[in-house]
């Protein structure tokens, strides 16, 4: 029993000292943080990753890299750095790039990933301010810190919520995600009154109805006599062709710093 007792801790201080000296040989990713590295490695991704993870890492027979993929996300910088390296088994070969490379892609695919109040932007948040509340009246439908309006979701915490990519994507393909919860909806009762806004929920009993003053409709199926709904989301669609791309850039840094985190 005694003996058990020694080899236990000798066991630990083993595994403790294992686990210091990887600590010790990690290598701080020389490319995080700096746009110059995160385009080089966008151009990689493009010539060779994009063939399975999709042009904007969205994923395809490869795993989704933007926004919230688990594994990936439980990857930290040499790990990423790592597995890009090695690849997968026959899945996902290993690169075969030289380490400033494999870096440059590390920063790339983390730009990637993580929420956008976390991510190098390199568009200008002030000017994007101006395009959110002028030039593509996004204040009509969506409040800021209070400010806006109602029919479409609450951005305030918006930078902390999404990823770059899933910004971008919401921008230029506002349908690409569903756009459940958001749907315009105009129902006309049997009592002749009619309620118009966005769809949030819907039961076979009930439907509940959002209006752009922010006003909560709970509507008895039973009591609609028409209901016209439509399939993608109340966004306009052409902010693609409208904005400039520095628009779409400058736009994306404003609600990338959007962030309710103390």
């Amino acid at each position: 029993m005694r003996r058990i007792a020694m080899v236990f801790p000798i066991f630990v201080l083993a595994a403790w000292a294992q686990h210091a000296q990887s600590d010790k040989t990690k290598k701080a990713n020389p490319a995080i943080g700096n746009l110059t590295s995160i385009a080089a490695g966008a151009k990689t991704f493009a010539g060779g990753c994009a063939v399975c993870h999709g042009p904007d890492g969205q994923g395809g027979r490869g795993p989704r890299l933007a926004g919230g993929n688990a594994m990936w996300h439980t990857l930290d910088e040499n790990q990423t750095f790592d597995l890009i390296r090695k690849g997968v088994g026959s899945g996902m070969p290993g690169s075969g790039l030289p380490d400033e490379k494999v870096w440059e892609l590390v920063a790339f695919v983390k730009n990637l990933r993580d929420p956008a109040a976390d991510s190098v932007l390199p568009g200008d948040a002030k000017a994007g301010s101006q395009v959110f509340w002028e030039k593509a009246g996004c204040g009509a439908c969506h409040s800021v810190a209070g400010e806006g309006g109602k029919l479409g979701p609450d951005l305030s915490n918006i930078g902390a919520a999404r990823s770059v990519p899933t910004l971008r994507e919401a921008i230029v393909d506002p349908d690409a995600d569903g756009a459940f919860g958001y749907r315009p909806t105009t129902v006309m009762l049997m009592d002749g009154r009619q309620v118009r806004g966005v769809l949030r929920n819907f039961t076979n009993y009930s439907m509940q109805i959002q209006d752009d003053k922010g006003k909560l409709y709970l509507v008895d199926v039973g009591e609609v006599k028409d209901w016209a709904r439509g399939d993608g989301s109340p966004m306009p669609r052409d902010y693609g062709q409208k904005l400039t791309k520095a628009d779409i850039d400058n736009l994306i840094a404003y609600l990338g710093r959007l962030s309710t985190r103390k």
